[in-house]
């Protein structure tokens, strides 16, 4: 059993056959997703996708989308959390963090809101998908204040001395399509060295495909893919890797629990 633990399938072009991609990725394996939010005008879309599928959804502001107004939007996500607290369907907060990628990016605010998003994920004692491109070391950082929240980088490309505190702290590394690309080294070192147990697996579909899509797009369907690449890489056996992969998943979102006993 896989679970995708992170993934944006409300938007296009995924968005027109859900049901029928829940069902395919069902039949390969994949029991269960976590659909998370890029802002305030998703929310909604995304739980109402979450239920849908059966699967989970995080909320929270991605720091490529904070607007001057920022303020308001966290009282946003403060009112949905509240409201929706009791959803077993939301599993967490996110997509959250820094990006130091983008040029032009208000650094300062982008800290600012993720202080505020962290503050309450410990409200509300829920995990964090975090977003770290080219600020991973910022994030650790700042992830230090808050020891008691836990969650899984996205997209984890950092260095060995990066996975190591990662790993410390207790946060999972989410590994995707670009471990299968052969010219990724940070990616596919860590993916071979990190603890058994530091690992989950996640597409970000429809984004980040991996080497063999040709379609440019990744999709759940490609996890057990990514599952035969990892084992690949690590020497391990498929079977027992994939069931440590669930557990960790299961570990990350603790929520999710609830929605694959229904």
């Amino acid at each position: 059993m896989i679970i995708d633990t992170h993934n944006h399938v409300g938007l296009a072009p995924l968005a027109q056959s859900l049901e029928v991609l829940a069902q395919k990725a069902s039949a390969m394996g994949v029991v269960c997703g976590v659909i998370t939010a890029g802002g305030v005008e998703d929310f909604e879309r995304v739980r109402q996708t979450a239920q849908k599928l059966n699967w989970g959804y995080c909320v929270g502001l991605h720091p490529l989308y904070i607007r001057e107004n920022w303020q308001a939007d966290i009282k946003a996500l403060s009112a949905f959390l509240e409201t929706h607290q009791d959803d077993p369907h939301l599993v967490g907060i996110g997509e959250i963090g820094l990006d130091f990628y983008v040029e032009g990016l208000d650094r300062d605010r982008q800290e600012a809101v993720f202080k505020e998003e962290l503050q309450l994920a410990l409200r509300f004692n829920l995990p964090v998908s975090l977003h770290s491109r080219r600020a991973l070391y910022r994030v650790l950082a700042l992830m230090k204040e808050y020891p008691t929240v836990s969650g899984v980088l996205h997209a984890f490309a950092g260095s060995l001395d990066e996975m190591k505190q990662a790993v410390r702290r207790g946060l999972y590394l989410g590994m995707g399509g670009a471990m299968t690309f052969p010219g990724s080294k940070r990616v596919r070192t860590a993916a071979r060295q990190a603890p058994f147990g530091s690992l989950v697996l996640e597409t970000d579909a429809p984004d980040m495909p991996p080497v063999f899509s040709e379609t440019k797009k990744s999709s759940p369907l490609d996890l057990p893919r990514y599952l035969s690449e990892l084992a690949d890489l690590r020497q391990e056996d498929e079977s027992v890797l994939s069931k440590a992969l669930f557990m960790n998943s299961l570990s990350a979102f603790p929520k999710l629990k609830v929605l694959l006993a229904k």
